[in-house]
């Protein structure tokens, strides 16, 4: 697996690919250190899977948000608002890669998350225009936003784009959105339980994959923090 699954605390992480058998499918997931970041559950709809709050406290953009969206032949995966926001902005700016240049990092000083996006056309089991990419704040200068990311043209089987927030530790939080390729030598139902074990227990909020041959998000592998 990826190095991400070696750090004490990856914040949240997201993968899109095609799993060892070609099956196309996105994974995500989150860890937190507050409470309030660990009173959270994805919600999974038809076409939109939510992070919501489960202390009946007010609604907190940075940490409540539409995490996925879909439609008949594309996807589109990340780690706050900007989801929606693509999402609305899609018909006039389909070029994802493009789209995300408009994002900056998260108003969450001195931290300053990084905003991890990811999306794909999908065309039966096939991944075609591939993104992944992020909005982080500049190590050197960090007032200025940069925004990594990679493109693919096709995915080949058992591959996967991928990133995290942080790539640090709970007392030394360092920023991450670099995205990789990294291998997926295993089914995608599969996927959820190799992140679940990769996280600290005391961390684990949720963590989700979701099949993207099917025309809704109905097939996924839900883990969440029990």
């Amino acid at each position: 697996m990826s190095r991400f699954t070696s750090v004490e605390y990856p914040g949240r992480g997201l993968a899109i690919g095609r799993d060892a058998q070609g099956v196309p499918f996105f994974a995500y997931w989150l860890t937190g250190r507050s409470p309030a970041s660990q009173s959270r559950e994805l919600v999974v709809r038809d076409r939109e899977i939510i992070v919501q709050d489960v202390s009946g406290a007010a609604t907190d953009n940075l940490r409540h948000y539409t995490a996925a969206t879909r439609g008949d032949d594309w996807a589109i995966v990340g780690n706050g608002t900007q989801v929606s926001e693509l999402t609305a902005a899609r018909e006039e700016q389909p070029d994802l890669q493009l789209a995300l240049r408009r994002l900056t990092y998260e108003p969450d000083p001195p931290i300053r998350t990084p905003r991890i996006t990811a999306g794909a056309t999908i065309t039966g089991t096939e991944l075609t225009d591939v993104v992944i990419g992020s909005a982080r704040a500049d190590d050197g200068t960090p007032e200025l936003t940069e925004h990594p990311s990679l493109y693919a043209a096709r995915i080949a089987p058992a591959t996967a784009l991928t990133t995290t927030t942080y790539s640090g530790t709970t007392e030394r939080v360092i920023t991450n959105g670099r995205p990789e390729t990294t291998a997926i030598p295993f089914t995608w139902s599969e996927f959820t339980d190799v992140i679940w074990r990769s996280l600290q227990p005391a961390l684990r909020v949720a963590a989700i994959t979701v099949r993207l041959d099917v025309p809704t998000f109905a097939e996924a592998v839900l883990h969440t923090r029990t």
